[in-house]
């Protein structure tokens, strides 16, 4: 009945990595579902981390209204985004209302290559010295590359084969942007007791 619930297609994946044994792809199945709820901590320490870090340098530089008053010439598919958060945000919404509503994809695109010479070089590079400074591709690469990841757990799609390496590479990302919120989010993230589990 499982089978037939959660789908053959959806448990290809595991069969493939279980010899199409389906007990040993449901077990697979349930560690998957373990890693995934264990990574909210470090994900969630990651978004908020760098919404936040960004909105004060921009705000810093560009006045606290940087999202609404066209500051740093925004993209069209940016604009779009701030549009569709104002309005799930409703007419009385404040600042952080907003900066909480926009997605994730849009603080990740203010690393885009798009803003290399402009947001980017004067502004948004403030936000990653913690460690002495990165380079915007090395940034934004990241950045995808964990956003990627977390659709992947909003998914539920498998995560198994790369969460080790994308849990140790979210919190060195938070640390470049915070140290003290890398060692808080280490401190509280139960990935690797879940990891270590059978």
């Amino acid at each position: 009945m499982l089978e037939r619930t959660i789908s053959r297609d959806r448990l290809k994946k595991y069969f493939s990595a279980s010899a199409n044994n389906l007990d040993a792809a449901l077990a697979l199945y349930e560690r998957n579902t373990r890693l995934s709820e264990a990574t909210y901590c470090p994900l969630q320490s990651l978004e908020i981390c760098l919404r936040n870090r960004i909105d004060h340098e921009m705000s810093h530089v560009y006045g606290t209204d940087w999202i609404t008053n066209g500051a740093g010439g925004m993209a069209q598919n940016a604009l779009k985004m701030i549009a569709d958060a104002q309005k799930q945000c409703g007419a009385a919404h404040s600042k952080s209302d907003l900066v909480a509503e926009l997605k994730f994809s849009f603080w990740v695109g203010l690393t885009g290559v798009g803003y290399d010479a402009t947001l980017w070089r004067q502004v948004i590079h403030r936000a990653f010295r913690a460690q002495g400074g990165k380079k915007r591709e090395t940034v934004n690469g990241r950045l995808n590359a964990l956003r990627r990841f977390r659709n992947r757990v909003a998914h539920h799609e498998p995560i198994f084969a790369t969460s080790l390496q994308m849990h140790a590479e979210c919190l060195e990302t938070i640390g470049w942007m915070c140290a003290d919120t890398s060692s808080w989010a280490t401190y509280h993230s139960r990935f690797p007791e879940v990891y270590a589990a059978p």
